[in-house]
């Protein structure tokens, strides 16, 4: 049960649909909420380093005796009272150079919420299609036993008239077995799909219900709808990732560090002002405190901000090539993809149900024996496993690409075709 949207509602299915789950995930999933808590701190650091240091007041006295003195003491004409006020003077725009360094560092912060939330929004597609695939699998199952248990009727009416043996009745009641028992395999895996997607969404509710009360599926059908594939408008957006923002933010972050700890060592001064009474006296206190920059010039830091440099600036490029190469590799599982789904439809899945019928009017005819039926219903119990797999893969690989180019949703084309599901 999500908290507050209702994932477990007793006797009541709740059917999904994919933009929903997703933006649930983006409302909820702690990861997300994780980042978005960092961007606060990096708000929160860029706050701080526009802030000047803070002055000081300091008020002291001096020639307290400690016993007897050989001329007396009077409080009023014996001790010395200072009252000083100091402020320390920034050199060199370092204030500046702090708020410039903490915009960067903001910008990073972002960017990598954003790579956050498109790698959960990743995995929450890919166990909606498997909850979608995992469905349909079951119904596949529920049909290819109901087709069975019509033979294991026939044969059993058969056998009583004289017409079959005891043995073909026994080999197609096990047949029935065996895809009963693949059934509740199959059933077993979409309630863990299920509860896959919901852990996936972000939900935390597992210690609150009895898991059996979870109640939903997913809305959308798992049919095969090719995508328009422009390569250059992809590789454009690719280079829009937030993968690509973090990196180059990384860079002018570590640049901006560099002029940072260079001004650093220009040293900042203390001017302090004050008031001195000297006995019955009073007298005014100036001083001006400047730190002799001799031996520490901030050497050590602006080397390590220079080989930082270096050091983002390889793994920028890195970064750009990676993501070059996965849009390539995702663009190429789609068109592979989309070509095994196009091939296991139109001649090999054809193929296994017409097989299947012939075999199965043969059969009742009594034109054929059993086992021709049964080796018949299992390759077109293959080939649509096949046929579900690829499509599966098909709809991981048009995830994926979204994800490499960096876009929600790639632009559908007008040829959308229902799946070949276990009624066909």
């Amino acid at each position: 049960m999500m908290t507050g949207s209702g994932f477990a509602q007793v006797n009541q299915t709740k059917r999904l649909s994919m933009p929903e789950v997703v933006e649930r995930t983006k409302r909820g999933h702690p990861l997300i909420v994780a980042a978005q808590r960092r961007l606060a701190i990096a708000e929160a650091e860029k706050l701080e380093a526009g802030l000047k240091p803070n002055p000081s007041l300091t008020v002291s006295g001096e020639n307290f005796p400690l016993g007897p003195t050989q001329q007396g003491f009077e409080f009023g004409r014996s001790i010395d009272w200072f009252g000083t006020y100091s402020q320390t003077f920034e050199t060199a725009g370092k204030r500046r150079l702090r708020v410039d360094y903490a915009d960067r560092n903001l910008e990073s912060a972002r960017a990598e919420a954003s790579i956050i939330e498109r790698s959960v929004i990743f995995e929450v597609k890919t166990a909606f299609q498997s909850v979608a695939i995992a469905r349909l699998r079951v119904e596949l199952l529920r049909e290819n036993l109901n087709n069975i248990n019509q033979v294991v009727s026939l044969n059993e009416v058969r056998v009583r008239e004289g017409y079959a043996s005891e043995g073909d009745l026994i080999k197609v009641r096990l047949e029935s077995q065996r895809i009963d028992f693949q059934l509740r395999k199959a059933e077993l895996d979409y309630e863990k799909s299920r509860i896959n997607l919901i852990r996936s969404i972000g939900d935390t509710s597992f210690e609150q219900f009895d898991l059996k009360s979870v109640s939903f599926d997913v809305a959308e059908d798992f049919n095969f709808e090719t995508v328009s594939v422009n390569p250059a408008a992809l590789q454009q957006s690719a280079m829009k990732l937030p993968q690509i923002v973090a990196a180059s933010a990384h860079v002018e972050r570590a640049e901006s560090l560099l002029k940072l700890e260079q001004a650093r060592a220009r040293p900042d001064f203390t001017a302090t002002i004050g008031y001195k009474r000297n006995g019955v006296d009073n007298t005014m206190f100036a001083a001006l405190n400047i730190p002799l920059p001799i031996y520490n010039r901030n050497q050590a830091q602006i080397a390590r901000a220079q080989a930082l440099i270096d050091i983002v600036q390889a793994e920028f490029s890195y970064t750009k090539n990676q993501i070059l190469a996965e849009l390539a590799a995702a663009r190429l599982a789609v068109e592979l993809n989309q070509k095994q789904v196009e091939a296991i439809r139109s001649d090999f899945l054809m193929r296994a149900d017409e097989s299947r019928s012939i075999s199965l009017a043969a059969y009742q005819e009594g034109a054929v024996d059993l086992i021709v039926l049964l080796d018949a219903q299992r390759v077109r119990a293959q080939a649509q496993e096949y046929y579900f797999q690829a499509l599966y893969d098909y709809q991981v690989a048009v995830h994926e690409l979204e994800r490499a180019a960096g876009v929600d949703n790639l632009p559908r084309d007008n040829k959308i075709i229902k799946s070949a599901g276990a009624g066909n």
